[in-house]
């Protein structure tokens, strides 16, 4: 099978290793200045690429295979997309690796994708597990939703590794809100750590998909897709461990006041906040890592609104 990664970091390069191991023809894609280093050592800091992998900074060649996974930065995705357009797409699939909700818009990836590409077919490939952890060949399980069933069935096979499972999911909008607010809840388990009050973090896992969940239904998706592998499956690599980037920018925001705006959840949570109030929601949660971000809040109210009823 021949498949492309457009996204040469540490997630585009392990899906681009991981399918290459599985013995897919991979090419994997990124700009120049992105690709130049690991072109000459074909490797990162935990994981070697095979000569077998492609690397290219061609769109043209790496645009003609069927299959092609994203895994970019949620912001920059629309600028990736009207790049896009210049190509004929047509019996291609889009495989979104990536988590987020465009700032600009308030819009899912998935929505970005159609707004500017048309009818092409788009998934979402999301769920617990690290770079590090699948480069030591430790399995998991990933949920792949899209709202085409038969689409969705053929790249379940597509997705599939001996080192990924699938569970397939058509609440597109479900996975995709639940992966982007999962960071969130990441930032917000990071400024637990970096008050010394890690244990209430127990609180944090069970309060934070109840929000999560009433935000989905409320945007015409299924409430329990808030427990599944694209939320609150996903806590392990987010709440609690020590590779999580949302988590360390959390913790690094109460230790040292500095936002890292390259975690996905920095964004997502100024993002989220005109849509809990666009569906009158209560969020406290994400509205409270809002507010200490950007507002200034004091971050120990977050403490008040876990312990509250």
């Amino acid at each position: 099978m021949k498949i492309t990664v457009i996204g040469p970091g540490r997630w585009g390069s392990t899906l681009a290793w991981l399918h290459n191991n599985y013995g897919n023809q991979v090419t994997l894609w990124g700009r120049e200045e992105d690709i130049k280093d690991i072109k000459k050592s074909r490797k990162n800091d935990f994981l070697e690429l095979s000569s077998e992998i492609n690397i290219t900074s061609d769109l043209d060649e790496a645009l003609k295979n069927d299959y092609i996974f994203i895994a970019i930065s949620a912001q920059y995705y629309r600028d990736f997309c009207s790049k896009l357009k210049e190509y004929n797409l047509e019996n291609k699939v889009l495989i979104l690796a990536m988590k987020g909700i465009e700032v600009k818009t308030r819009k899912t990836l998935s929505q970005v994708t159609h707004e500017i590409l048309g009818k092409v077919d788009v998934a979402v490939l999301l769920g617990p597990g690290h770079p590090q952890g699948i480069a030591k060949n430790v399995p998991t399980v990933f949920s792949l939703a899209c709202s085409n069933s038969f689409i969705l069935d053929e790249l379940s096979k597509v997705c599939h590794t001996d080192l990924v499972a699938i569970e397939k999911d058509e609440d597109l909008i479900g996975v995709e809100i639940g992966g982007a607010l999962k960071n969130v809840i990441g930032i917000a388990a990071g400024i637990l750590d970096g008050l010394n009050k890690t244990t209430l973090k127990d609180i944090l896992i069970v309060k934070g998909p109840r929000e999560v969940g009433n935000l989905i239904q409320a945007m015409g998706g299924k409430k329990e897709t808030a427990y599944g592998l694209s939320h609150l499956g996903d806590y392990g690599a987010t709440v609690f461990s020590e590779f999580s980037r949302n988590r360390a920018a959390g913790e690094k925001w109460v230790k040292e006041k500095k936002l890292d705006e390259g975690a996905e959840g920095v964004p997502t949570a100024k993002a989220i906040h005109p849509i809990k109030e666009k569906y009158d929601l209560k969020m406290p949660i994400c509205e409270m890592v809002y507010d200490i971000l950007y507002e200034g809040m004091d971050p120990n109210e977050l403490v008040k609104v876990l312990i509250s009823k």
